[in-house]
């Protein structure tokens, strides 16, 4: 008989590359780059000034409705939480709710915008790792869910909680493990025994009632797979809660999910993402395929929540600018500055945002130039973008920057430059949703002491 014996091959672990990076990085999704080819640019910027942001009433309700679409399934009850932070404007926020979206929300400012919008106590979701008494006082008098982030607040919560007469339904906030920089800064951790702990807690007191289970396993997922393992790990913290006479009926697995836009070279994959315009299905997948096989965990019923900010909001919102100057810079090349920074555009540093002529005509011109796009500010590092294609840029020309709508107008600075008006464009045309700031605005919570005010000699 032959001998089959082989030699001994030691095993290779190979590490599968993904990226999940800050709050300001999204990536290139499909062909659409975000702005108009209608869009009247220099006559909203005669009539609001420049720049100026510009929101697609259109395409924000189309972008909620196909996310919505594509984790809806039979025997579940699927619902979107939008996330405030990602873009608080109000009018955004109330076309979301116009939609059916429910408010998660991350602090008190947040959770007052939800109620000054009417929405229901019920349709309030209050995460993060900071829940001062008095908000946690008033989310529960609203009937708002609080997913409980650590055992400091979980003490807070039953404090809170001993001074009302009936049981209170709370959500748990889960961590785990999971790829190089997992996150884990909020939340019970999984595996080390914490959340069951939490868990525990949760049973034994007479007034807390768990209805959700929660996680949210970063920012700007790009492996759907990790989806499936948060719904994995919440289905089995559901089991757990339900054998110590807890009775959850909802999962929400957050947010993270990319949006249109395109990272920098730095942060993306060699040769870049291909994505898709069914891009979510395989995410959806991912969860509804183990969410139909576990309804049981839940009640039967499962009520599904997601949490996304970027992936409804960022392709929905436009920068409309005006080149200012154009210039050759030396090692560099040709270069032009428009009156709109990295004040407006945090995620400039992380984006290659497309920048192209408000003119829809121009857009075609052949003859064009590779140019760095820089703002006003008195900063080298106020580079909106570098070593974009323009036609003939010259001052006075208006031009579009697309895919703004996510965290842009949140974490804005008042630096150097007023920021500027809002406009939604919808059925009736252009309406302001946000006034420009004046400089007074910048001032006006200053407090200057008598005796520091120049008086006349």
């Amino acid at each position: 008989m032959a001998d089959r014996r082989r030699l001994y091959t030691p095993p290779q672990l190979v590490p599968l590359t993904y990226v999940s990076v800050t709050k300001h990085v999204v990536r290139d999704i499909g062909t659409d780059h975000g702005y108009s080819a209608d869009l009247n640019a220099d006559a909203l910027l005669a009539k609001f000034g420049s720049p100026l942001f510009v929101v697609s009433e259109h395409t924000l309700r189309e972008r909620f409705r196909s996310f919505l679409d594509a984790f809806s399934d039979a025997g579940i009850d699927t619902r979107v939480a939008y996330s405030y932070k990602t873009n608080y404007l109000t009018a955004i926020c109330a076309i979301l709710h116009q939609e059916g979206a429910w408010a998660e929300v991350v602090s008190g400012v947040e959770m007052a915008l939800a109620e000054h919008l009417h929405v229901p106590g019920g349709h309030i979701l209050f995460n993060g790792p900071l829940k001062r008494r008095g908000e946690l006082e008033r989310a529960f008098a609203l009937g708002a869910t609080v997913n409980i982030d650590n055992f400091d607040e979980l003490a807070l919560v039953e404090q809170v909680v001993s001074g009302l007469d009936r049981p209170t339904k709370v959500g748990l906030r889960i961590n785990f493990r999971e790829g190089a920089n997992p996150w884990t800064k909020f939340g019970f951790n999984y595996e080390d025994g914490a959340a069951d702990e939490a868990l525990r807690r949760i049973a034994e007191h007479p007034l807390l009632d768990l209805d959700l289970v929660h996680n949210h396993c970063g920012t700007f997922m790009l492996r759907h797979a990790i989806y499936g393992r948060s719904t994995d790990v919440l289905i089995d913290l559901a089991r757990r809660a339900r054998a110590l006479g807890l009775t959850p009926t909802k999962i929400d697995i957050g947010g993270g999910f990319p949006s249109s836009n395109r990272l920098k070279p730095e942060y993306d994959f060699p040769g870049g993402t291909n994505w898709h315009d069914d891009m979510y299905l395989p995410y959806a997948e991912a969860v509804l395929s183990r969410l139909a096989k576990a309804k049981d965990a839940f009640g039967g019923q499962p009520m599904l929540i997601l949490e996304p900010g970027r992936a409804v909001v960022d392709a929905a919102v436009q920068l409309l600018s005006t080149v200012v100057s154009v210039k050759q810079i030396a090692g560099r090349g040709r270069a032009v500055v428009i009156d709109a920074g990295v004040n407006l555009l945090p995620t400039a540093y992380w984006y290659d945002h497309a920048v192209v002529p408000a003119a829809a005509d121009q857009r075609h011109d052949p003859a064009t130039d590779v140019v760095d796009v820089y703002g006003p500010l008195c900063m080298q590092i106020d580079v909106v973008r570098e070593h974009v294609r323009l036609p003939a840029a010259k001052v006075g020309q208006s031009v579009v920057i697309a895919n703004v709508g996510a965290y842009c107008h949140s974490q804005s600075m008042q630096f150097i430059q007023c920021r500027p008006a809002t406009v939604l464009i919808g059925a009736d045309g252009p309406e302001l949703i946000q006034r420009a700031e004046v400089w007074r605005d910048f001032f006006a919570r200053d407090v200057v002491p008598e005796r520091l005010l120049a008086h006349e000699r």
